[in-house]
């Protein structure tokens, strides 16, 4: 089956009444030419140009016209046309202060359409205020609202200043309609606090649909919902060639998204082994390089690495093996170009050995502080790692923070290696970052009561344990669901 993928360019036709929804902040920067900024996304029934009006006390009011795309997708059984996509974007603004913003007005008369408030981030290097993050991927629908809100309460009364997705966002699985209702229901959150976030397997390979039974007839994401809608700062040149990774600084932290799925062109899984497949991954690796190389740690002393795919993973989905040892990879270029030992999955479903051939070198190299990932649908935190090893002094620590509220996953391998320093699925959960020059403190708590389920602090001298409700045992369950995927 065979689907035409179009984008509509925006024109000036004028229709009698307008819809504002949808409305979603972004974090904007330098790289789409609006450094210190927010991007106000928002869907509507206009295909005309609209003003976001922004003010912060003290200072004149200011405005930006939004640009305005929508896509299609046509095919056999299955036709989704978009809303019209408006983006503004409101740059060089103070940090840590707080705008007002109006969207509107649509034409003479009308009036504001929606109106809201955000808080910016500090300043790169700024330690005026600790910087603070909401992290949990594989959110869905189910448990959204309480799960963003868990993400934005912060630390200690101080407010997340964005909203980190590590993929996994709708699960629309090409049902671009689910997508619509996502971004509705969330939309007093997300119209608040800005986000950053990476693709997943949902947003890339998946199809099928939403809801169970899945259908044939909604095909493989292939990136386009997530592009057209997931509000990063990304250039249109990323976007068409599907190059979604890239790295933004915030406050004291630099923060980079690498795309597990780098390569991969939907449901077509013959492109896995092609020179074109290589040739992507090898350009996402070498802009790795190039990114990681340029941190200027005395601004942005921590290094964060977000990514969809977890590899130091004890629990027994989503597993992937190079080698007949897990979690070994004794040949990186055999490993790199997709060669798996024969009792694993696939490299097109589960790619993270694949990457962590060539990326745990680098990560090692340029001092990360921490990879980040979910796919997984539960919590895991690793000691510090350097190549299947505990290494205190120069590893890197591996967080899965998957139990967004799409399922739970809860079965552990039969034998948990001795790095796997804390995992639970026992409750849906998100976890808090704060960081100030010297510390980095992580809480993982849960929706329901705020219990803090597992707390560290990574420092100069090494990571300090501070507080863990998670017993550490093979089957975790919750309401005696574990599924999700």
């Amino acid at each position: 089956m065979q689907f035409a993928i179009a984008s509509l360019v925006a024109t000036a036709a004028v229709v009698s009444s307008v819809f504002v929804e949808q409305v979603h902040l972004g974090l904007a920067t330098s790289a789409i030419e609006c450094a210190n900024g927010i991007a106000v996304e928002f869907a509507s029934s206009s295909d005309k140009s609209m003003t976001v009006t922004y003010s912060t006390h003290g200072d004149a009011v200011k405005t930006a016209t939004t640009t305005v795309e929508s896509y299609s997708v046509v095919g056999s059984g299955y036709n989704y046309t978009s809303p019209f996509f408006h983006t503004a974007l409101l740059c060089n603004l103070k940090p840590t202060t707080t705008y007002l913003y109006d969207i509107g007005q649509y034409d003479t008369g009308c009036g504001s359409l929606f109106s809201s408030n955000f808080v910016t981030a500090p300043a790169q290097g700024s330690d005026s205020v600790p910087t603070v993050f909401g992290i949990v991927g594989d959110i869905g629908s189910e448990h959204i609202i309480d799960t963003l809100k868990n993400m934005a309460a912060g630390v200690n009364g101080t407010a997340a200043q964005a909203l980190i997705i590590p993929g996994d966002y709708a699960y629309a699985n090409g049902e671009h309609e689910q997508w619509d209702a996502w971004y509705t229901q969330g939309q007093s959150v997300f119209s608040t606090v800005p986000t950053l976030g990476i693709n997943g397997n949902h947003e890339t390979i998946k199809g099928g649909g939403a809801t169970k039974p899945k259908q044939d007839k909604y095909v493989t994401e292939n990136y386009i919902g997530y592009i057209h809608r997931s509000n990063n700062p990304i250039t249109a040149a990323q976007k068409k060639a599907l190059r979604t990774y890239f790295s933004a600084d915030v406050g004291l932290v630099h923060c980079v998204f690498l795309d597990d799925y780098a390569g991969t062109r939907g449901a077509d899984k013959k492109v896995i082994g092609t020179q074109s497949w290589l040739d992507e991954r090898n350009l996402q690796l070498k802009w790795l390089e190039s990114d990681l190389s340029s941190v200027d740690r005395t601004k942005t002393p921590w290094v964060l690495v977000f990514k969809h795919n977890a590899y130091y993973n004890s629990w027994d989905k989503h597993q992937c093996q190079c080698d007949a040892t897990r979690f070994e990879i004794p040949d990186q270029e055999k490993c790199w170009k997709g060669n798996y030992d024969k009792s694993s999955g696939s490299v097109y479903s589960e790619p993270h050995c694949a990457n962590q051939a060539k990326f745990e070198d680098v990560y090692l190299k340029h001092g990360v502080n921490m990879v980040i990932a979910g796919h997984v649908h539960a919590y895991e935190r690793t000691a510090p790692m350097a190549k299947n090893k505990i290494d205190p002094k120069n590893g890197v620590v591996y967080l899965t923070t998957g139990a967004g509220g799409h399922g739970n996953i809860c079965v552990r391998l039969d034998t948990v290696p001795d790095w796997s320093v804390a995992a639970t699925s026992e409750a849906f959960a998100a976890t808090r970052l704060v960081a100030t020059k010297n510390v980095l403190s992580v809480y993982t708590m849960t929706n329901q009561d705020n219990t803090v389920l597992d707390s560290f602090q990574l420092t100069k001298n090494g990571v300090v344990n501070l507080q863990t409700n998670i017993q550490q045992n093979n089957k975790n369950q919750l309401s005696g669901s574990c599924d999700g995927d």
